[in-house]
């Protein structure tokens, strides 16, 4: 008997001292036979007036429901769910999950359950769903922009400099202005392919059926031929095949730079070098232009020009690299982005 009592001390020291509402209740009866203090406080009714009331004045329009879990605790002993709610005394609704096992009480199989408001929860689970898909769209909105800048933007700045080398040609006579025109309307083609791929989210043009080294190598061809700039590439390392978003970004980030130095930089040698090692990548595109302070673009505006370059350090944070510019005035460009494999 002694045993017996410290027992039932001890049990109801853990009902009342409990951070979870505990209601133990009587289905068949629809009584509810005892709560604990927590229970009192959640659905704002004494002790007195929840044993005078029926467990359907807690769940009013739910008993199938309540009755169905139940059905499924008596027969296994214990259950779970997150589909109840709960009425308070002012009459408003909370969202429980409810834990509920069975216990034996004067020969008599009860259910004693455990009750947990998740109103705030499901509100907050809510708010993060919500700035999740928020955040979703400012990230597609990004991508697009990305897109744009790095396709169309580069693909015009390709076009103007064929244009003017077919200007200078024509000035000077002779069959070399239809091979610039030619390729003027090659670059248009390859542009309106990229603006429609940018739409489609497919992966960056240049690198359909070929290697991050032969798009790298194509494009220092491309600059070959924009003016009179001695190009080179270097390859260091064991080449590796890297994911296609990687691929893609480290090619944009390559393009965007030499995009920059054919416009501003007014080199006359470039390299760019992809080194690999045991655990990265790295992008180099080096110039002996002019220069420029990088603090200054990374603080414009976007449509002052200094996008491309905000534009390339995001494309190597989205994939957990980095990327630094070194540059000053009358001392050249290295742009060099480093990704982890």
């Amino acid at each position: 008997e002694e045993a017996l009592r410290e027992s039932e001390e001890k049990f109801r020291k853990i009902f009342d001292n409990s951070n979870d509402a505990i209601i133990l209740i009587d289905l068949e009866r629809d009584k509810i036979l005892d709560v604990n203090p927590k229970a009192c406080d959640m659905l704002g009714f004494s002790r007195q007036e929840l044993l005078s009331l029926g467990i359907s004045a807690i769940h009013p329009g739910e008993m199938p429901e309540l009755r169905a879990f139940a059905q499924s605790v008596l027969e296994t002993g214990q259950g779970w769910t997150s589909e109840l709610t709960c009425r308070t005394k002012t009459g408003a609704i909370l969202q429980a999950e409810i834990s509920a096992s069975t216990v034996e009480i004067g020969g008599e199989t009860r259910m004693i359950s455990l009750v947990r408001d998740t109103t705030e929860r499901k509100r907050t689970e809510e708010t993060l769903l919500q700035q999740m898909r928020e955040l979703a769209i400012v990230e597609e909105r990004n991508r697009l922009a990305r897109e744009i800048h790095d396709t169309l933007a580069q693909g015009l700045t390709a076009i103007l400099w064929q244009l003017n080398a077919a200007e200078r040609a024509v000035e000077a006579g002779g069959q070399e202005a239809l091979e610039y025109l030619e390729r003027v309307r090659n670059l248009a083609r390859e542009g309106l392919q990229e603006a429609r791929r940018s739409v489609w989210d497919l992966r960056a043009g240049p690198l359909e059926g070929r290697t991050l080294v032969e798009a790298l190598q194509g494009e220092m061809e491309k600059v070959a031929t924009a003016g009179d700039i001695e190009t080179s590439f270097v390859l260091s390392g064991a080449e590796r095949v890297l994911p296609a978003g990687a691929e893609a970004a480290l090619l944009r980030i390559c393009q965007e730079s030499l995009a920059n130095m054919l416009k501003h930089a007014s080199a006359s040698q470039a390299t760019v070098t992809l080194a690999f090692d045991d655990s990265q990548v790295r992008l180099a595109v080096q110039d002996n232009g002019i220069g420029f302070d990088p603090e200054i673009p990374a603080t414009r505006a976007p449509d002052s020009g200094g996008f491309g370059l905000i534009n390339m350090r995001e494309r190597a944070r989205l994939l957990g690299g980095e990327l630094t510019v070194q540059s000053e005035p009358g001392r050249g460009t290295i742009v060099e982005a480093t990704l982890s494999l």
